[in-house]
C-alpha cells in the first residue's frame, strides 16, 4: 500500500469496465480560503492505480461548503460529491470491449501502443485511435531501422524518379513504408494497405476529421495482421533453423 492508502471511494477502471477500489499513488491539494464570506474550497488531484488489475488513472475531487447543507424536511446532513475521472467512464450504458490479440515477440514500444489504441477504440475515441494507428506504423519502421524507400508518382502510379532516371527515395512515412517492401519484409500488397492507414492517421491529425468505427476496425485488425506477418512468425524462423541443424 502507497503512503497515502486507499481512495475513499470506488471509483471507475477502464480496464475493469467497472468501479474499483484504488489506491493513492500520488497527490497534490489545492486549497484556497475567504474567511469574511466563511468560503473555503479544497482540489485534490491525484494518480491512483486500480487495486485489481493495476491500471493506473487520474482523479480529481473538489468540495467547498455549497455541497454540504442540512435538509429540514428529511432531517439530515446531505453531502454531495464532486469526483472527475480520467479517462472518464463512457457515456453509453452499453459498454464494449475489443478482444486483443497475444502476441509472443511483439517489442515492449509496440506493444503499448497496441493496448492504447485499443483502449481508445473501446472508449470511442476514434480520432485518437486512428493517430495511434500512424504511429505504430512508424513504430514499426522505427524497430526494424528502415529510414527510406522509394515514392509512387501519383501521375503515373510508378515508382517516382528524378531527371536523370533514379528512383527517389525519401525518409518521410511514405517512401518508410515502401522501404518495408524493398526490404522483403512486407509484400507490395501488404504495404499498400498500410498506405491507406497512413493516409487515415494523416487525415485525422491534419484535418481533425473523425473517422467511422468500421474503418478504425478494420485498420487495427490490418495491423494485428501485420504485427504476426513481421514478429510472430519468427517462432517458424527458429523452428526451421532448428530442424536445420539436426539434418
Amino acid at each position: 500500500m502507497s503512503e497515502y492508502g486507499k481512495f475513499r471511494k470506488r471509483v471507475y477502471c477502464r480496464r475493469c469496465k467497472n468501479d474499483t477500489n484504488h489506491q493513492i499513488l500520488l497527490k497534490h491539494t489545492v486549497d484556497d480560503e475567504i474567511p469574511e464570506y466563511n468560503f473555503y474550497m479544497t482540489e485534490d488531484y491525484m494518480i491512483c492505480e486500480c487495486m485489481g488489475c493495476e491500471t493506473v488513472n487520474f482523479v480529481k475531487e473538489y468540495d467547498d461548503p455549497s455541497m454540504h447543507y442540512y435538509s429540514p424536511e428529511d432531517e439530515e446532513q446531505i453531502d454531495h460529491e464532486d469526483i472527475q475521472v480520467f479517462p472518464p467512464k463512457p457515456l453509453t450504458d452499453k459498454e464494449e470491449t475489443y478482444e486483443m490479440k497475444k502476441y509472443k515477440h511483439l517489442p515492449p514500444l509496440l506493444a503499448t501502443l497496441y493496448k492504447q489504441v485499443v483502449a481508445n477504440v473501446e472508449l470511442k475515441y476514434y480520432l485518437l485511435a486512428a493517430a495511434g494507428l500512424r504511429m505504430i506504423i512508424e513504430g514499426i519502421c522505427n524497430d526494424l531501422s528502415i529510414k527510406k524507400g522509394y515514392i509512387i508518382d501519383d501521375s503515373t502510379g510508378k515508382r517516382a524518379t528524378d531527371e536523370n532516371g533514379n528512383e527517389i527515395k525519401s525518409s518521410n512515412l511514405n517512401g518508410r513504408i515502401n522501404g518495408l517492401s524493398e526490404a522483403k519484409i512486407l509484400t507490395e500488397g501488404q504495404t499498400t494497405i498500410l498506405h491507406i492507414i497512413r493516409g487515415l492517421g494523416n487525415q485525422t491529425v491534419h484535418k481533425l476529421e473523425e473517422p467511422k468505427q468500421g474503418i478504425i476496425l478494420d485498420a487495427l485488425e490490418i495491423v494485428e495482421q501485420t504485427f504476426y506477418n513481421i514478429y510472430e512468425l519468427k517462432k517458424f524462423d527458429s523452428l526451421r533453423d532448428k530442424y536445420a541443424k539436426k539434418s
